[in-house]
């Protein structure tokens, strides 16, 4: 019995950790241009804070969109539908809307926050291992398939 329940226990952590990150990308959407004006007080080098925002909203943008489908590939967990084409689309998605951060990272980078570059090749890098994922998903859904199909 402790088998069957420990992994909905973690989908459910997982699905909370999912409603935590929303409830912050939420705040600190809200607070964001109050925090680049205040770091840019500090740092004569930032002299474009307004591209860095819209920049940084788009960021969250994104990172809420993964998020939400991060909660749908719960669900489809939830729901044993894993081995299905369902869930390699939403780990194909969640991939691309990740490489997709890295570069809105990259325009962060040209605008005055070097560091933003490293992001940028860690989230290309996470989305090319997502993708992997992805493949493997897609193939073990066909063999399943093809098993299911000779019962």
């Amino acid at each position: 019995m402790k088998d069957i329940k420990r992994p909905r226990l973690s989908l459910v952590m997982c699905f909370v950790c999912c409603i935590l990150a929303l409830l912050g990308i939420g705040v600190v959407s809200v607070f964001l241009p109050g925090i680049v004006y205040f770091y840019a007080d500090g740092m004569p080098d930032l002299t474009r804070p307004v591209p860095i925002i819209i920049t940084l909203y788009v960021a969250l943008a994104v990172a809420a969109a993964v998020v939400i489908l991060l909660m749908r590939l719960l669900h489809v967990v939830r729901t044993d539908r894993v081995f299905t084409p369902i869930s390699s689309r939403l780990v194909e998605a969640i991939a691309w809307l990740v490489i997709a951060e890295g570069f809105v990272f990259a325009v962060l980078g040209l605008l005055d926050i070097q560091i933003a570059f490293g992001v940028f090749f860690v989230a290309v890098t996470m989305g090319l291992c997502l993708m992997v994922v992805r493949t493997v998903l897609k193939d073990a859904a066909a063999h399943k398939e093809e098993n299911d199909g000779t019962i």
